[in-house]
């Protein structure tokens, strides 16, 4: 890692950000209603995902809500799992309903054939011989009466079956939205929501006897490179870096893309000694790899890291652990450094009452 050039002054007015300009303008042109939803959509679509851009490409101007709804549902994006998982109860309930009226019929038709049994029962106990005469007509209509409650079975069975079938799907589907609620749908690595659930689970169990390091990695220039070149080029390029990532780190550590830049990476076993060498030695693996796009490769050293990095033992909670990697990063990019270890310095610099390691929070 390398020191960078120095940024531009403090008091300049930030752009709108160019994906959300793009987002607004296809909107527009392809008459696309402005829910929340459908801005998940097209981020997606201009944000590296190819797979939702063909899809919504093939849709043409002005498509259909339903239609819209479908491409986020076939690729699980988080905003689009309610609608999932409402669709889908809404047809269990649905089912049931129908069942339910199926068997209250059926219950009716059981019901009066015990009925029919019971009064054809006391014409015999009265006068055997007329009972005997009278029962070719009562077996007749007893015979419907079995009729209909066999039918009502059968039409309950399959309407059970299909019950099944969709509680299955509904169960996938759940399944599958909370796969999309704790993974990155690009890269397939733990999202911003996953990593504070690990973060926990590292708090609550295995803090007090090891030190761990969070490294938050701001990938240089790829916002750029992906609003200004197709879809795919951008997908390619994060899924090489995600690979990059795992590779760099031992089997136990964790990887998330918790931005559309930014890549976070928890290190347990590490001290501050040995977390800036292993910063320095993942960013020059970034630096040393060539990235496909279409026909050719970007060169070696196309993309750089900034990292902040933040260590277990100053920190009481996991969102503070977090932060406190956000606020190095943060220092980090504004003093056009390449890393920054979260110290004093950097707390103070927030505002903030650094918490020196194994003090009492």
């Amino acid at each position: 890692m390398t020191s960078k050039a120095t940024p531009a002054a403090k008091d300049t007015q930030p752009a709108v950000p160019p994906i959300m300009a793009r987002i607004a303008h296809l909107m527009a042109s392809l008459g696309i209603s402005g829910l929340p939803r459908n801005y998940e959509l097209l981020f997606e679509a201009l944000n590296g995902n190819a797979g939702v851009a063909r899809e919504i490409a093939a849709l043409g101007k002005a498509p259909e809500q339903s239609a819209l709804d479908s491409v986020a549902l076939r690729h699980a994006l988080p905003s689009h799992n309610a609608l999932a998982a409402g669709q889908a109860a809404g047809e269990a309930v649905r089912l049931l309903g129908e069942i339910a009226q199926a068997s209250d019929a059926s219950r009716r038709s059981r019901a009066a054939a015990v009925q029919e049994l019971e009064e054809i029962s006391a014409r015999m106990q009265r006068d055997p011989v007329l009972g005997i005469s009278d029962f070719a007509a009562d077996a007749a209509r007893l015979l419907a009466l079995v009729n209909d409650i066999l039918g009502a079975d059968r039409s309950a069975t399959s309407k059970i079956g299909e019950l099944q079938s969709r509680l299955d799907t509904l169960r996938s589907g759940l399944s599958v939205s909370r796969e999309a609620l704790t993974h990155d749908p690009v890269t397939g690595l733990a999202n911003h929501a996953a990593l504070i659930g690990r973060l926990k689970t590292f708090f609550h169990e295995e803090a007090e006897g090891t030190v761990a390091a969070l490294l938050l990695l701001r990938v240089d220039a790829l916002r750029d490179f992906a609003e200004s070149h197709p879809p795919g080029a951008a997908e390619k390029t994060l899924k090489r870096l995600a690979a990059i990532f795992r590779q760099s780190v031992k089997k136990n550590d964790y990887v998330a893309r918790t931005g559309p830049d930014l890549f976070c990476l928890l290190l347990s076993d590490v001290s501050r000694e040995n977390v800036i060498p292993i910063a320095r030695r993942i960013a020059q693996h970034v630096a040393d790899k060539p990235f496909p796009f279409q026909d050719r490769e970007l060169p070696a050293g196309f993309l750089t890291l900034t990292a902040g990095v933040a260590m277990s033992d100053t920190a009481d909670a996991p969102t503070a652990f977090y932060e406190q990697a956000e606020q190095a990063l943060a220092y980090a990019t504004d003093s056009g450094i390449a890393l920054r270890v979260y110290s004093a310095e950097v707390a103070a610099r927030g505002g903030r009452t650094y918490r020196a390691a194994g003090s009492a929070a």
